[in-house]
């Protein structure tokens, strides 16, 4: 299965606001990932049983040992794809999936509410990780998949909701440091669709995000029956603030690959040119070539330029295949 095609349609199901569709494919995305991670621990913990001692403790060392080298040659097999490739598509297939159901109401309505926390404590767990080695066994520290035959059946939360209502507050601090603090308004868009704008989560998510939650923004549009000429306002910001967000990525996609002779640029040249568009400098770890490979990728998403017009859509689309260029070059140079 090609689950970066099956993600790039299901974003644009999404983006025309084709929820229901979107979610079916993100849930395909999504079973076949924990399935994934659910044959690696089996296999590992099968291996460990038969072939080591049976202590639990040399069984837990051993899967933390290997797990991530065995979950690369199953998402090879599986998707074609590398762990960190993998781990880039969970992310986003995620918070797609997540987006669906604060987004409609019939999907909202078929969820329960614990099950949607369990959910954005993964995303919240996924970016929070930054790409190290580590972020499966993160991932089972927050949910364990019942698995039947090869169907996911649900994902069943380490944390009793208390405790992950807390750990979704702390969690969202911890976003507001990131590319990521859409995340958090995204929680509060499901919150108030559940009818949940009364509790404490709600409250303290709220105060993290401030003045951009949802309930703000239909309260400033709402405005225009009011007080037309505060809306005017409003919208002339949000047509600044669109300009701005248009200069930034415009000014980042200015550096074209074009530019770059590759042909006869040599060893060192290639190393100094996809260094800086990777925003690397200095002695670097394959870890740190990783995360900012991630970092960058996730600047030009479609979600991030959504609103800004088709030319610039293409500006990033073009970096992005600049970056994931850079960082296949990285990965045969370094071993990585």
């Amino acid at each position: 299965m090609n689950i970066a095609k099956v993600r790039v349609v299901a974003d644009r199901l999404r983006e025309n606001g084709k929820y229901e569709d979107a979610a079916v494919l993100y849930d395909e995305i999504r079973e076949k990932i924990w399935c994934g991670f659910n044959k690696v621990q089996t296999e590992l913990n099968d291996f460990s049983r038969n072939n080591l001692s049976q202590s639990l403790k040399h069984t837990m060392q051993f899967r933390s040992t290997y797990t991530i080298q065995a979950a690369s040659f199953l998402f090879d097999k599986w998707f074609s794809l590398d762990t960190d490739q993998t781990y880039n598509e969970f992310i986003f297939t995620t918070y797609g999936r997540l987006q669906c159901f604060c987004n409609s109401i019939y999907l909202c309505a078929n969820i329960t509410a614990d099950s949607i926390y369990t959910e954005f404590l993964i995303l919240h767990t996924l970016i929070l990780s930054n790409g190290e080695d580590k972020w499966i066994d993160n991932l089972n520290k927050i949910a364990m998949p019942l698995i039947e035959g090869d169907k996911l059946k649900r994902l069943k939360p380490v944390y009793p909701e208390l405790a992950m209502k807390k750990m979704l507050v702390e969690n969202a601090e911890k976003l507001t440091q990131t590319d990521w603090f859409g995340v958090n308004v995204s929680l509060l868009d499901y919150l108030d669709n559940s009818g949940d704008s009364l509790s404490n989560l709600y409250t303290s998510i709220s105060k993290i995000v401030g003045p951009y939650s949802f309930r703000y923004r239909q309260q400033q549009r709402n405005q225009k029956r009011s007080n037309s000429k505060e809306y005017s306002k409003y919208e002339n910001y949000e047509r600044y603030e669109k300009y701005e967000r248009y200069e930034k990525y415009e000014k980042r996609a200015s550096a074209s690959i074009d530019d770059f002779d590759f042909a006869k640029a040599t060893e060192q040249q290639k190393a100094k040119y996809f260094g800086g568009l990777l925003g690397l400098s200095g002695k670097v770890t394959k870890t740190h070539v990783r995360k900012k490979y991630l970092e960058m990728v996730a600047q030009y998403h479609p979600d991030k330029v959504e609103g800004l017009g088709d030319e610039l859509k293409v500006l990033a689309e073009k970096k992005t295949k600049e970056i994931n260029l850079a960082y296949e070059w990285m990965k045969q140079r370094y071993g990585i």
